[in-house]
């Protein structure tokens, strides 16, 4: 009996995380990103300044040294939950403009990875602000 409990309390965890719950966090409140990595490359610095907003609609606005807008998307129910994010070619943030792997998301933390084949990972790490 103990056996089949823990069991059945280990088949619900996860490593990662549900579009559902995504959805839910990720509209709550303003978020920036502490961490941002291509390969080796530490980028973060370049958008120290930006402040993002996700809109229950699709709309994502940040607010830094300009006010750019853009859209994000859940994709299906998959897991993990993929996070398809589009931007302008304004300040960078068209390097963020891609699909990403949500690795993990809390109340506060948001941890992602782009989607991509190779030899090179992309990290992006966003904290509620």
């Amino acid at each position: 009996m103990i056996m089949v409990v823990l069991a059945v309390s280990l088949a619900g965890c996860s490593k990662y995380t549900t579009p559902r719950k995504v959805e839910k966090r990720i509209t709550e409140g303003t978020w920036r990103i502490t961490s941002f990595t291509v390969g080796t490359d530490v980028v973060t610095l370049n958008y120290a300044l930006d402040n993002f907003v996700f809109d229950n609609d699709g709309q994502v606005e940040v607010r830094g040294g300009s006010t750019v807008d853009g859209t994000w998307e859940l994709g299906g129910d998959k897991d993990p939950a993929l996070l398809y994010l589009s931007f302008p070619a304004v300040d960078g943030l068209e390097y963020l403009s891609d699909d990403w792997q949500v690795l993990e998301i809390k109340k506060n933390l948001m941890k992602l990875k782009r989607n991509e084949s190779g030899n090179s990972t992309t990290l992006v790490t966003f904290a509620k602000q």
